[in-house]
């Protein structure tokens, strides 16, 4: 048995389906002219070897799942953050590539009323009721300083009315 072969049956045979076959095989030989025991001892050595390697498939599978749930929450716990803030965001495409997305989006702003998870796994922030991709963001607005300045202005205002009748 050859190691392409045996690359394309080990999708579709187990180790049982295997150990099964091998004991048939033993079984089934013939007696006056066996099958040499290092070409049985190579079948199964290319068998685990081939069963190792969908391990590390799956394992590896498996990690790179959970380091993309570990982004997605990061993102989450990021877009979050701006939830109550005016931004300033892209109502084009994000994709750089495409050159003519450049020329027909504006700039919008509008404040984050919460942040979701799309079906495809991108996070977007909801602004007035639409799903806007975290990826189109631009800048946060500065309103504390319009906030600040007006209020500061007040307290002058105040301060100097007091005493006065």
């Amino acid at each position: 048995m050859s190691t392409s072969s045996t690359s394309s049956l080990s999708s579709e045979i187990s180790m049982e389906n295997f150990l099964t076959l091998f004991v048939t095989q033993l079984q089934n030989q013939n007696p006056l002219d066996p099958t040499d025991n290092t070409e049985f001892m190579s079948q199964l050595a290319q068998f685990s070897t081939l069963e190792q390697e969908q391990q590390q498939t799956e394992y590896l599978s498996k990690a790179n799942s959970i380091n993309s749930a570990s982004l997605q929450l990061d993102q989450i716990a990021l877009a979050s953050t701006f939830i109550g803030k005016t931004i300033k965001y892209s109502s084009g495409s994000s994709d750089s590539s495409d050159s003519s997305s450049d020329s027909s989006s504006e700039t919008l702003s509008g404040v984050v009323e919460g942040v979701k998870l799309e079906e495809d796994g991108t996070v977007s922030f909801i602004i007035d009721g639409e799903s806007v991709s975290i990826s189109n963001f631009i800048e946060v607005e500065n309103t504390t300083t319009t906030t600040t300045t007006s209020s500061t202005t007040s307290s002058n205002i105040l301060s100097k009315l007091f005493g006065k009748k």
